[in-house]
């Protein structure tokens, strides 16, 4: 039987993207069965900057290619594999790399699989909300920022309210600052978010569960994503919790709650437990629920829309 011969790339391994503070090792596999191998060859744009040949005296060699920079000694290779690494990357280190794979005498084989990289500067941090607190009223106007990192590529800022995606009517035009650093033009976007904290959009999906719970508790669960289009795996996100209160007791019992001694704060808590299942008989007795009803004023100039707590009962009483 005739053994087959045959010389392949097996596998390359080069990152779609990379932040140019970054080293990178580049990587490919291959299958010389029944071939000598004779060099393995790395190009960036068609440009040798590196080449690995068992058979020649000096075994690696370096090629300069603008834009590479391989560190010394970094560099792996043996008959079935090589890899390399990369350092001081910039604007000009994005490419197209091939490993190119050649066997000796007789047959004088050829084989070789590129990749493309980019090479940007990409965000390093989460992004950041401020302006938010960490307690609300229920009818108050909450205003709040998110800011991204800086980037050269262009980031989307999408905003979450308990679990609700926040509409373009919530949103203010997101404000862009760019500055030019390391060779690259780098921006940070600002986004504004404004919206009642009660608005009934962001409840509904919690609302029945958190009135069976405790009528008087409603939070806030923030969360704004960052995401930069065609690069899912590089979103980034950053959450913020607040708590909604009724009224200014309610207010002042969670201050003490968290201002309290462990102890203390133990027994208020089970204090705060009776008085709200108190609470919930007194106003199951009555056939009284909690509802958000809109309230439309004049302001300005214009019209908004806010919303209040009323009760079934009080509704009934004005009707």
């Amino acid at each position: 039987m005739r053994r087959i011969q045959c010389l392949l790339v097996t596998d390359i391994n080069v990152p779609q993207i990379v932040d140019f503070r970054d080293n990178v090792t580049l990587s490919c596999s291959y299958d010389i069965s029944g071939h000598t191998l004779n060099s393995v060859k790395w190009y960036k744009n068609d440009s040798e900057f590196f080449r690995y040949a068992p058979l020649m005296q000096t075994v690696f060699r370096k090629f300069p290619v603008q834009g590479v920079q391989l560190i010394d000694d970094s560099y792996e290779c043996n008959e079935s594999s090589c890899r390399v690494e990369l350092n001081l990357l910039g604007v000009k280190s994005s490419g197209v790399y091939r490993c190119e794979v050649s066997g000796d005498a007789p047959h004088f084989k050829l084989t070789a699989r590129s990749a493309n990289m980019s090479v940007e500067a990409l965000p390093q941090n989460n992004p950041l909300i401020s302006s938010f607190h960490s307690m609300y009223r229920f009818d108050d106007f909450v205003q709040v920022n998110c800011s991204t990192d800086f980037s050269s590529l262009l980031t989307k800022i999408t905003w979450y309210i308990n679990g609700v995606k926040a509409s373009l009517v919530d949103l203010q035009p997101m404000v862009e600052t760019t500055i030019a650093a390391h060779d690259y033009n780098l921006r940070r976007i600002i986004s504004q978010l404004n919206f009642y904290a009660n608005d009934p959009r962001f409840h509904q999906q919690r609302l029945e569960q958190q009135r069976l719970n405790n009528p008087m508790r409603l939070g806030l669960d923030l969360r704004c994503v960052a995401e930069i289009e065609s690069y899912p795996q590089l979103a980034r996100e950053t959450s913020l919790q607040a708590i909604l209160f009724r009224d200014d007791i309610d207010l002042k019992n969670q201050k003490l709650l968290k201002s309290a001694a462990p102890g203390v704060a133990l027994i208020e808590a089970h204090l705060l437990l009776l008085a709200a299942a108190t609470a919930a008989i007194v106003s199951s007795a009555i056939s009284t629920h909690f509802i958000l009803l809109p309230l439309t004023f004049e302001h300005g100039g214009r019209k908004l829309t806010r919303y209040k707590m009323a009760t079934a009962a009080g509704t009934a009483t004005r009707h």
